[in-house]
């Protein structure tokens, strides 16, 4: 019997200490004004990859956060530091025991790959918890301008477990100056202009609202790595239409300039598809460049069309009109290939960040 009253007296003490711990690692903080403010600082260390087809990039980041419990006090004299510092394997062991605000970021996808963390303890309850890792993020991205482009890239974090009448996310000054991006990501094309932070709300379970806070990476493309590899292949295929406007040895032969501006749609053709497996969403997305393609096919055939029309009127010169189209077809020459042109340099100059 006595045995029996001892186990039992072990399993309630063991179902207190157990039911403890639990209520320390899901009870707010307490001692502390409502709603918990939890203080984010973020440092994108590197862009390893944007895929603007799918809309998605891959960060490397620094994530701090710092919060205060005062349950977490301690005697620094007894202790003899005012800090208590842990990482890896340790850190995650004690924030398995401890409240955490359970940050998520909402855009990310699957896991986090290279994970480090660190968390420091002060003598006065506040807690700093930094944790580096890399991962996919959603996005996203609009090609309208490319390659003239920018992209606002937004990293979404909440506090999911909590509505923002018992925990929010804020960034201080302090916060804003321990943010940032890295100058030289991996991704050649691309350069970071800056990071910035913008409070949000969003509607979750039972009509509640939760605190978000959106921090948005903006990166600008290098547009003058693209001059080469794009604009010259396509103005090259265009200005066949010079040839057949200007070449005094094909004005009389309507085949061969068929032939050449035929050639020179089959040789878009081909751009397009070279340009959309070189930059992926560079003609599928709307974006200047595919104007310029379309617009081309378009050019083209209205330069053969016009050509092959008025070398009919002008070949008899006995006809009333054909002073008047022989003047037609002069001005023509350079009419067509300066309009294309400053069609072209308006679309750019459009597509160019404000």
């Amino acid at each position: 019997m006595r045995r029996l009253i001892v186990g039992l007296a072990l399993v309630l003490l063991s179902l207190g200490t157990v039911s403890r711990a639990d209520e320390a690692r899901t009870a707010l903080p307490s001692g502390v004004e409502l709603p918990v403010r939890v203080r984010v600082a973020l440092r994108v260390l590197n862009v390893l990859d944007v895929k603007e087809t799918a809309g998605e990039g891959r960060f490397y980041v620094e994530v701090t956060q710092r919060w205060t419990d005062p349950r977490l006090r301690f005697d620094a004299v007894a202790v003899g530091s005012a800090r208590v510092d842990r990482i890896a394997g340790e850190a995650d062991a004690w924030l398995a025991s401890i409240w955490t605000p359970g940050l998520v970021i909402d855009n990310q996808i699957g896991g986090r790959d290279s994970r480090t963390v660190a968390v420091a303890t002060q003598a006065d309850g506040e807690v700093v918890l930094i944790e580096r890792f890399e991962s996919d993020f959603r996005f996203r991205i609009n090609m309208d301008a490319f390659p003239f482009d920018r992209q606002e890239l937004t990293l979404s974090l909440s506090l999911p477990r909590y509505a923002k009448q018992e925990a929010i996310l804020i960034t201080t000054e302090t916060d804003r100056l321990l943010s940032g991006v890295d100058e030289s990501p991996s991704m050649v094309y691309w350069r970071p202009v800056r990071l910035r932070f913008a409070n949000e709300e969003s509607m979750g379970w039972n009509a509640r609202s939760y605190s978000r806070l959106a921090a948005t990476v903006e990166l600008a493309r290098h547009s003058d790595r693209y001059i080469l590899r794009i604009f010259v292949p396509l103005f090259a295929v265009l200005s066949v239409s010079l040839f057949v406007l200007w070449s005094p040895a094909l004005r009389e032969q309507e085949k061969d300039k068929g032939t050449m501006i035929f050639s020179s749609l089959l040789g878009l053709a081909a751009l397009s598809f070279t340009f959309e497996s070189s930059f992926p969403g560079a003609i599928s997305l709307n974006t200047p460049v595919s104007q310029m393609i379309s617009l081309g096919y378009l050019y083209l055939v209205l330069v053969l069309m016009i050509e092959v029309g008025l070398t009919a009127a002008c070949a008899d010169p006995t006809r009333r009109f054909h002073a008047g189209c022989v003047e037609l077809r002069r001005q023509i020459k350079w009419a067509l290939p300066v309009m294309m042109l400053i069609v072209c340099i308006g679309i750019a100059v459009r597509a160019l960040p404000g």
